[in-house]
């Protein structure tokens, strides 16, 4: 009996030191299968192999902002290619007084003085006008050759004269442009002027003068269409 008791009180030790052990043990398998804990790990094991989770959505998302910027990029492209030069061009330099004419490549045809706007303000009967030439981004829309200038009514009031009607001829001048025009919009042209000697100043109303020689190879380059890069 006390050998059947001893062994019986040994089992009971067993069990209760088994018991908290299996308790613990799933416990520790419950934790390390968690939804919670695997992400955890994961993330921990990515930060060292040097990958990141990916999940469904993640992926999704990805895939969508990289459409995206495929597109954007195609859309600069575009707009890169419309602002590539397709025929020669020239560009004016208002501060140096200076022009350059180019090919398509860039490659300079023809450099020279020329003049631009006198940055003056004419004021009369309410009116402001600003004689300086615009800087940006111009088209040749027109080309012409002994063109008569069309005086506006600045023209005769900067003179100290009487403005003459709409349909003087007064207004009609055969000799200001010179033997080529080019206009690029809102009145403005690149021409000739019977001031050779002020080239390189800047003397101008807001078009843009030329010495004979240049004027002549610049229209001859220069087609309609063609870009004018003034700043």
């Amino acid at each position: 009996m006390e050998i059947e008791e001893k062994h019986n009180l040994s089992i009971l030790g067993i069990v209760k030191w088994i018991i908290p052990v299996l308790l613990i043990g799933l416990s520790v398998l419950m934790i390390l299968y968690t939804p919670i804990f695997q992400d955890k790990a994961f993330k921990l094991k990515s930060m060292f192999s040097g990958t990141s989770q990916l999940e469904g959505k993640s992926m999704d998302a990805i895939e969508k902002l990289t459409f995206k910027s495929e597109k954007n990029i195609q859309l600069i492209e575009e707009k890169l290619d419309k602002l590539k030069p397709v025929k020669p061009y020239i560009v004016v330099n208002t501060t140096e007084n200076r022009f350059s004419l180019r090919n398509i490549s860039g490659d300079t045809i023809r450099t020279g003085v020329c003049s631009t706007g006198k940055n003056e303000i004419l004021i009369s009967e309410h009116k402001r006008i600003v004689f300086k030439t615009p800087k940006g981004i111009f088209t040749v829309r027109n080309k012409q050759q002994n063109r008569p200038w069309i005086k506006p009514d600045w023209a005769f009031i900067e003179d100290g004269l009487p403005i003459p009607s709409a349909r003087s001829a007064e207004r009609i001048d055969y000799s200001t442009l010179g033997d080529y025009a080019l206009e690029i919009g809102n009145g403005y042209m690149l021409h000739g002027t019977l001031y050779q000697r002020f080239l390189g100043l800047p003397v101008t109303h807001g078009c843009v003068r030329l010495g004979d020689k240049d004027l002549e190879v610049i229209y001859n380059t220069l087609s309609k269409g063609s870009k004018v890069y003034i700043y």
